[in-house]
């Protein structure tokens, strides 16, 4: 689901990602850390581990094979629009113990990311006129701070299912965001504000 804000030369556009929450529940049900390739905090609701007895060589494998499936995964679904959590290339990649491990987890995984969805589009729909105009009432504050209209710019928003109020810019052009924090106006103007700022001087 795609919500698109702006007005003449700007542009915000936002929605959730099934295929990176499809890649956190993954995760989190291993047990790996949330540290790489950068932080992401734990999924919500938890997800309980279910770590197969499989020996630290393994373990060690795994925490470095996820930051790159999860990186790849960004990338390919960033840049193309073409991701695959579970098949294709991005998943090739990796070493057969890693896909294995994703199979194990995939349908519970696919479960928790369309429960995700559904609930996020339930949820825009049900607080449309509180929290619809939230993103355009922030770029005419930042406006009215800055003296001036926003400077042409494009931002895509992709909201996780994660703990807490939590952002990572990606890029100039992309942000990761906690579903909290975009439900929290005074959240988002914290973490969200400064790179509209950015971008809009």
């Amino acid at each position: 689901m795609m919500k698109i804000a702006g007005y003449e030369s700007w542009q915000i556009s936002e929605g959730e990602s099934v295929e990176l929450a499809i890649a956190l529940h993954l995760r989190d049900a291993l047990g790996l850390p949330a540290t790489k390739p950068f932080f992401i905090p734990p999924v919500l609701p938890c997800v309980p581990e279910h770590i197969p007895v499989t020996g630290p060589e393994v373990d060690i494998l795994f925490a470095e094979e996820w930051p790159l499936w999860f990186s790849d995964l960004l990338a390919d679904h960033m840049d193309m629009g073409t991701d695959q959590p579970f098949n294709g290339t991005v998943l090739e990649r990796r070493s057969p113990a890693f896909q294995q491990a994703v199979a194990d987890h995939a349908e519970a995984a696919r479960a928790a990311s369309t429960r995700f969805r559904d609930g996020y589009a339930r949820h825009f729909q049900a607080n449309f006129k509180v929290e619809g105009p939230v993103l355009n009432r922030l770029v005419r504050s930042i406006e009215k701070e800055l003296g001036h209209r926003a400077a042409p710019f494009n931002l895509s928003i992709r909201i996780l299912p994660v703990a807490g109020f939590w952002l990572h810019r990606v890029n100039p052009q992309l942000v990761l965001l906690s579903e909290a924090t975009r439900r929290d106006p005074a959240a988002l103007k914290d973490l969200l504000g400064p790179v509209i700022t950015e971008l809009a001087r």
